[in-house]
Order: C-alpha cells, then structure tokens, then sequence
C-alpha cells in the first residue's frame, strides 16, 4: 500500500492522521481532505512545525536541520522550523541503567561510584547525567532514547513516500529540491544517533586547540562510549545565559575570546563546533570558555576555507569582480544561472553591507541576504558552506549578548589579510623560479 511494507502500517497511519489533522492529507491519499492553501507559505510552516513536533524524533530532527538550509527553502517555512523544540518527558532512571548496562555489558555499581538519576538536560535524542567514576573522576554520561534508531529508520522510509507524494501532488514539491534536502538530512541524523560520531568530533577540536589554554573542550572516555552511550569529562561551569546576565565577568574578554576561538577553528584548524548557542557554552574561572555538545560539528577542506578566506577578502576590499570569480571558482554557480543579474545582486548586496558607514556591519543578515540571492537563482551550495553560515550566524547573536560592540568581521579580517598575503608571496616565489 502507497509503497509502504506491512510491518510499518501502524506508523504509516498515526503519521496520516497527525498530517490530515494538520491539512496535509492531500499529500498522501487521493481526493481533497482538507487542502493546505500552498500560496500561503506561512500558515504551511507553522502546521508543518506542529505536525513534526507531534510526530516525533526523527521529525523534529529533520525540521531542525531543514531549518538551516536558506539556500533551498523559502523563508516562511526556515521561519517556523527554526521553532521546533525537543518538549521530551526526561527517561525514568530504570531505562537509563537498562541501556547504560546494555551498551557497556557491566552493571551500574561496577562501573560507576556514584550515578545522578536526575537528568542535566533532556531532548529528544537522549539525555546527560552526572556520575563519578570509581576512581574519583567526574563524568557526564550521554544515554540516547531506547530504540530511537529502530523508530528513526521506521520514519526514514515512510518519509520516502512522502516525499514522492509531495513531489507528484505539489507545485512546491515540484519546485524544491526536497528530495536532495532530505538525502542530505537523513545522512546527517543517522550520524548523531552514533554517539562515537559525537565523540570524535570533539576530539578533533579538542586536538587542535591544545596550543589554546583559555578554551577548555571535554576529554573522552573511549573504553566508555559506545553509539548509544557518550561518556566524556564533567565541566563544571556557568552557563553563558546567567553571565550574560550578570556583572562580575567580564563579558568584553569572554566575546573576543570565544569569536577568536571559533574562527580559529574554521579557518585554521578546518573542525569546528556547529552550535555555538549559549546552551553550549560554560564559563570557568579566570573567563576560560568550555564547549560542550558536538552532536554539530563542522569540517572545511583547505581548499574550502581558502575559497570562504578569498569570498572574505573581496568584500572587504570592495573588488566585485574578485569575488564573483571566486564564487565561480567554487563551482557553485551553474551554466544556466544569469550571470548578469546573479553579478548584480552581489554587487548591489555587498553595497548594502559594506559600504555603509553610519551602521555597523550585521554578518548574520548579510548571510541571510546572500542564502537568500542564492535561493531566488535556485544555486545549490555545498552543505559544509551552509552549516558555516549557519554557525557563524549563531556567533554572531551570541556575542552581541555578550558585548554588542564586537564584530565578527573584524575579527576575521587578520586572518583573511593573512592568507592573502601567504598567496601573494607563494605566487611571487614561484614566478621567480619559473623565470629563473
């Protein structure tokens, strides 16, 4: 039935009776039941983010991260998406130690000292807890919902469906490149439910921050992790919510050491935390910063970083055929963009931001701005490049709570400045021996 197997039935038809309720059982069965009026784009999303909350895990996921690609939805659907919140009932401490106990087959008291039942935080992936380890070492262990792969891949392929629904019966499905959305996003939430994903991504920033000693990222306990369960170093600390709100730090210090820690990290090291949000983020004594969560992580190639570093240096240097070019050297530009009006809406983009002297330079809207050029010419862009906007654009409304009067652009202007001249020298150098 509809390409759906048997043994998803009953899942096939509560996702049915959530979309109908919702106006979207048009997608999905024949006939008009209740028909979601497509034009407008708004009242679509705010039943779209209803409909995933009550769906579930997988759905709420794939809503999130939907959320982030500017480039290819529109933005009354990017608007209410990015609203989706994980409202989950925190595990009973029972299943905790059931799948605790399974992951690492020794029971509790062998392994653990001492074990909070109570939950740091909760979602709906998993959820913390604080233990301490037999030899005295304080951990906090991450513990993902039981079966929640089982249920995620049930969703996965009911969603396919779904899609091709929306796809045949939709002017929008037709439009948007959903499919493509989808592909990319269901790789991506099959990669958070491996907690030794999680893992490694912390150990890959962690590894080239070493030389930072103002920057504190979690140790990972190996022999403790598994792809359900995440044990890492406790870091006791003050979450930058209540700094932001209160006096006795100084906030100036901790904004210019996080953006210089961050942007060291995408532009140097190439591994960087996606989601720098203030949920994320511990202050410890003496205004060091700790990260914690890389369920998001990023990861730029050289080349990548040296195609967002050159983009970085046209703007500031107000040289529109520069920047042009590298954008067509990125390959992201296809042969059937116009090219004359793709080139004036970056001219006349970079207008609007940098040539303006009696406002300071916003990076989150000019990102917007550019995701949204980029949508109108239908461009699709490389998801490393999107998750970097997305990331610097959570930067960015982090530090303005911090010290309203830092700039991420300059900021990363030395940086930029510094592999133009890295490039300008090695061009020289190899000009010399080649007339040589």
């Amino acid at each position: 039935m509809f390409g759906i197997p048997e043994r998803h039935f009953a899942r096939y038809f509560e996702i049915l009776s959530i979309l109908v309720r919702h106006g979207f059982g048009y997608l999905l069965i024949p006939g008009n039941l209740n028909t979601m009026q497509e034009k407008n784009l708004g009242i679509v999303g705010v039943h779209l983010r209803k409909a995933f909350e009550e769906l579930g895990a997988a759905f709420i996921k794939i809503g999130q991260i939907a959320s982030t690609r500017s480039d290819l939805l529109p933005q009354p659907i990017i608007h209410e998406l990015e609203k989706l919140q994980d409202r989950v009932p925190p595990l009973s401490f029972g299943i905790v130690c059931r799948v605790v106990e399974d992951s690492l087959e020794s029971s509790m008291e062998s392994v653990f000292k001492e074990f909070d039942p109570i939950p740091l935080a909760a979602a709906s992936i998993g959820q913390v807890h604080r233990a301490v380890l037999h030899n005295g070492e304080r951990v906090a262990v991450k513990v993902q919902r039981p079966f929640l792969r089982e249920t995620v891949k049930i969703d996965l392929e009911i969603f396919q469906v779904i899609i091709s629904r929306i796809e045949q019966r939709t002017q929008w499905g037709k439009r948007y490149p959903i499919r493509l959305i989808f592909e990319e996003f269901s790789e991506t939430i099959k990669g958070e439910l491996d907690f030794i994903n999680e893992g490694k991504n912390a150990e890959k920033v962690s590894k080239s921050c070493k030389r930072k000693c103002d920057l504190v990222i979690p140790k990972i306990y190996w022999e403790l992790t598994y792809p359900a369960v995440l044990t890492m170093e406790y870091i006791s600390g003050i979450p930058l919510l209540k700094v932001t709100r209160e006096t006795t730090h100084n906030t100036h210090r901790i904004a210019d050491r996080l953006s210089k820690a961050l942007l060291h990290q995408i532009f140097l090291d190439g591994s960087y935390h996606g989601d720098p949000h203030p949920g994320n983020i511990l202050i410890l004594p003496d205004d060091k910063i700790a990260l914690i969560d890389f369920g998001i992580s990023g990861h730029l190639s050289r080349s990548m970083r040296n195609e967002i570093l050159s983009l970085v240096s046209g703007l500031v240097r107000g040289n529109d055929a520069f920047v042009l070019k590298t954008l067509s050297q990125m390959g992201i530009v296809a042969d059937t963009v116009d090219r004359k009006t793709f080139q004036a809406d970056i001219v006349a983009l970079r207008h609007k931001h940098m040539d303006v002297t009696h406002k300071r330079f916003e990076m989150g809207e000019s990102i917007q701005d550019f995701f949204d050029i980029i949508f109108r010419h239908g461009i699709h862009i490389p998801s490393e490049f999107v998750l970097l906007g997305k990331t610097l654009l959570t930067l960015e409304k982090t530090l303005k709570d911090l010290d309203p009067a830092i700039s991420l652009l300059e900021q990363v202007k030395p940086i930029s400045q510094k592999y133009i001249w890295k490039k300008l020298l090695l061009g020289n150098i190899w000009m010399f021996f080649r007339r040589g």
